[in-house]
């Protein structure tokens, strides 16, 4: 494939990392930045940046393994750390994301209801069967890479112009780009926040992407232009609602623990525009990651155990819609993703993803396998302190867990 050297060309070939951007921007992402604003005002502004510097990295050492090896993750793990490896990462990183699947279903049928009326039980039902036959589109890639730049192109006037109804304090705004933790609460809701925009299972999609995409060693300037891009757009998103959330809810007597309240925290504020804007915005973000989230674990588990990962392979299918059932069945029976699903998730990432990071980072700077690819001593810089964050995330999840019990 020759290369798109143009700047036009080169927007024009973004698509994995809006793919991955498109389902790292879901019910999570957009509660805990709601929380964090709405509690802390402009003073956690700094960590979806530096998740998101993260996220680029990894993301880049991704597909960068996947365009010079022409193997996934797993496959290369297999060569360099044996088959039981790739089964164990494989199998968590699936039940790790099966576990979160629920909020995805629940998102959807909030979201659908707020703004349509009805059932959200209903609506999560009606989303899941039509993303579950959207699956066996033929050219599924494609559909997908379709699909996720509309996304992200509404959420991203959504968010920004739900923003620009209420405004920003440029002056406050700035001083939250100094890291710092107001109190010991806000470290914790820190690391939760970083948790939800520096997504380790999401970044290792990367590999696959790259050969739905078909790219090679020709695209690596394409791809690096994909990734810093596409995952920026992630971060943009998450610093708008955390900016919204500020100006809004900070420093009143208000409060909003989601996406559903912040918009109806919005409405007497800015009206019913911004109250309209946030919840589609909310809408296509719960609808791109009920597909690509239950996609990525059904991927990570068939290639876990040596099977085709392609989207277009029925193994791949068949269990991104067992994904997208179980995560359906908990939302009918208990009307949410209840806490217990939510620990549990959180138990399983502490196995999941230090393994994924660790095999991320090893395997991009392995020069036996990467040549003169492998990483520079600036990722490697980057890609520990990342993989810090990644320990951070997993003890607070650690601490979570050990709480419930």
């Amino acid at each position: 494939m020759p290369s798109t050297a143009s700047i036009s060309g080169r927007l024009r070939a973004i698509g994995p990392a809006l793919v991955l951007a498109a389902v790292v921007v879901g019910p999570g992402s957009i509660t805990l930045s709601t929380i964090a604003g709405g509690t802390y005002g402009y003073q956690l502004l700094w960590i979806p940046i530096a998740a998101t510097a993260f996220m680029i990295t990894y993301t880049w050492m991704a597909a960068r393994i996947g365009v010079v090896t022409g193997e996934t993750l797993f496959q290369a793990t297999r060569n360099k750390y044996g088959e039981r490896t790739a089964q164990i990462g494989g199998l968590f990183g699936f039940l790790t994301i099966l576990a979160f699947q629920a909020g995805n279903n629940a998102g959807i049928g909030f979201a659908s209801a707020a703004l349509f009326g009805g059932e959200p039980q209903l609506w999560a039902g009606v989303f899941t069967v039509a993303a579950a036959g959207f699956l066996w589109l033929p050219d599924l890639y494609e559909k997908i890479e379709t699909l996720v730049k509309i996304v992200v192109g509404v959420m991203l006037v959504s968010f920004v112009g739900s923003l620009a109804l209420v405004g920003v304090d440029f002056g406050q705004a700035v001083s939250g780009l100094v890291p710092a933790f107001p109190n010991r609460s806000a470290i914790f809701l820190g690391l939760g926040l970083a948790a939800t925009n520096f997504s380790i299972a999401a970044a290792v999609y990367q590999t696959h992407l790259m050969a739905e995409k078909d790219w090679d060693v020709d695209q690596l300037t394409e791809e690096g232009f994909d990734s810093i891009i596409g995952i920026a757009i992630l971060g943009l998103i998450v610093m708008v609602i955390l900016l919204t959330s500020a100006a809004v809810i900070y420093g009143t007597s208000k409060s909003a623990f989601s996406a559903q309240g912040m918009a109806t925290q919005l409405r007497p504020v800015a009206g019913s525009g911004a109250f309209y804007l946030f919840l589609t915005g909310f809408f296509f973000a719960s609808l791109s990651s009920l597909v690509v989230n239950a996609l990525i674990g059904a991927t990570l588990l068939v290639d876990g155990f040596g099977y085709g990962s392609s989207m277009e392979s029925r193994p791949v299918k068949l269990w991104t819609m067992v994904a997208m059932g179980i995560g359906l069945a908990v939302v009918l029976i208990a009307g949410e993703s209840p806490v217990e699903l939510l620990r549990a998730a959180q138990a399983l990432a502490i196995v999941a993803f230090p393994l994924l990071g660790f095999l991320v980072l090893s395997i991009a700077r392995d020069e036996a396998l990467m040549g003169e690819y492998a990483n520079s001593l600036t990722v490697d810089i980057i890609g520990f302190l990342g993989y810090l964050a990644i320990i951070g995330i997993v003890l607070n999840y650690l601490r979570e867990v050990a709480s419930f019990l």
